[in-house]
């Protein structure tokens, strides 16, 4: 009886760290759970999903499957482990992982986004909008409005991802709560700012110049330069869009050498996605700029 009271403690406890951002205790007290209950379902599943958040996928996956062991019905468990695959080019059983999770519970957002993530790194934009709109009718925020506008913009409705663009550069980015907590933890947890880490501006940019309009197009991108100025991070490691994003307002900019190195890693991350459609989309953007030089 002892063990499944420390056991539910330390993963509560780890839910608190985790709801934090501290990923790394949050595992730790996961560990601490399942040692104390090594049949603790809950703990699993939680360290696997903070196992993706940091990128340990392989160790994500090994959790999501003793998740599944011990309960073969768990959603969350289908959903993660979809994810993780996905964010290692294991795109189709991530969608067969993340359509069963939806089977089991259709109200779980995290599943569209992985279902939908795996879509688009197949070039499969027209099924990845239908996931991210439902992602966005589940769990309407920043990020949400981001994935999904991208892929209005791939898929050629620059009338809708412009849309979807402005209300994610408008959301404030879930900064509320954490302004409520006092101005000293608003510091620490957002960096003091209402920005939204997500390069829409450059996006929204770069339709807005396909379109002709050059001034507002402009006025995104300087926009988009003004957060950067103050040491936030617009494009994150694993977002392919953002590179080229950014990349492409660059070259609108005339930085050739800029545009250049974004679009490059843009390259180099849909290739460990594996998402051929869009590594060629940026190829031959690299080549046509090259061929200026």
């Amino acid at each position: 009886m002892i063990d499944l009271i420390l056991s539910s403690g330390f993963t509560s406890f780890g839910v608190l760290l985790y709801n934090f951002g501290n990923y790394n205790s949050a595992i730790d007290n996961y560990s601490l759970a399942i040692q104390c209950n090594p049949q603790d379902e809950t703990a699993y599943v939680n360290r696997g999903i903070a196992r993706v958040v940091i990128a340990e996928y392989d160790a994500a996956i090994e959790d999501l499957n003793q998740t599944l062991q011990i309960n073969p019905q768990n959603a969350q468990a289908y959903a993660e482990r979809g994810l993780a695959r996905a964010m290692i080019g294991e795109n189709e059983t991530a969608i067969v992982d993340c359509s069963r999770a939806i089977e089991l519970n259709p109200q779980y957002y995290r599943a569209y986004y992985g279902r939908g993530a795996a879509r688009s790194y197949m070039g499969d934009t027209q099924g990845a909008i239908e996931d991210f709109t439902h992602l966005v009718r589940l769990q309407p925020n920043a990020h949400s409005y981001y994935y999904l506008a991208c892929q209005q913009y791939l898929h050629g409705n620059k009338a809708k991802a412009i849309k979807n663009l402005t209300k994610s550069i408008d959301y404030k980015y879930e900064t509320d709560f954490i302004e409520s907590l006092g101005s000293d933890i608003f510091e620490v947890l957002s960096g003091g700012h209402k920005y939204n880490p997500y390069p829409s501006y450059y996006i929204r940019g770069n339709i807005f110049y396909e379109l002709g309009d050059e001034e507002a197009a402009f006025e995104d991108y300087q926009e988009a330069i003004e957060i950067e100025n103050k040491g936030i991070t617009l494009v994150s490691d694993n977002d392919e869009h953002g590179f080229w994003g950014r990349g492409l307002a660059k070259y609108h900019q005339g930085n050739k050498e800029g545009a250049i190195e974004d679009l490059q890693k843009a390259a180099e991350v849909a290739l460990k996605f594996k998402s051929t459609a869009f590594y060629q989309r940026v190829s031959d953007l690299l080549t046509e700029i090259t061929s200026q030089q």
